[in-house]
């Protein structure tokens, strides 16, 4: 094969793999707002006066913190199945971790590498399959990611909602007299 068709699929994997560092990066920064936008909500949960909205919007604050929580948790730590087995595959797949640490030694990895590599077709049939695991991964997460920021959203909406109702109830008095 020629070597522009490799370069393609590092090219192909490596955009892929900033993907998941991007989405990774975002799942972060969302869970550490969540526990800013948790924390200043706890320290002013005593001072709500619960009436029926205030009681609805409360309940569904925590319905949606929880389910963006669990959805950020998904992203950050997704469940991967294994793929299923090929025949056209390497027994083991030495382009990823759980594959290059079955190996005892550098020299073993690198002696079973060579191997594979000397395979044309094997070679490009294991890169493809990583690059198309990878795709895989970023779906998922994507998926998760896109929950997570609808769950979020809906979170901060009625905290904020929460938030004018009090200020609201508070200031009535001193705006119009008793």
């Amino acid at each position: 094969m020629r070597d522009d068709v490799y370069i393609s699929l590092f090219r192909i994997l490596d955009s892929e793999q900033q993907i998941i560092t991007r989405t990774d990066q975002k799942a972060f920064t969302m869970l550490s707002l969540m526990g800013v936008f948790m924390v200043f909500f706890l320290v002013h949960f005593t001072k709500i006066q619960i009436n029926w909205f205030n009681f609805v919007m409360l309940i569904l604050y925590l319905i949606a913190a929880i389910l963006a929580l669990i959805q950020l948790i998904l992203v950050i730590n997704p469940r991967i199945r294994k793929a299923e087995d090929r025949e056209d595959l390497p027994q083991i797949n030495a382009t990823y971790f759980g594959g290059i640490v079955s190996f005892t030694s550098a020299a073993e990895y690198g002696k079973y590498l060579r191997k594979i590599m000397s395979n044309e077709t094997k070679t490009y049939t294991m890169f493809a399959n990583q690059v198309y695991s990878v795709a895989q991964i970023n779906k998922y997460k994507h998926g998760h990611m896109q929950a997570a920021i609808r769950f979020f959203a809906v979170a901060i909406i009625s905290e904020l909602l929460i938030v004018m109702s009090v200020a609201y109830s508070r200031s009535l008095p001193f705006l119009f007299g008793n």
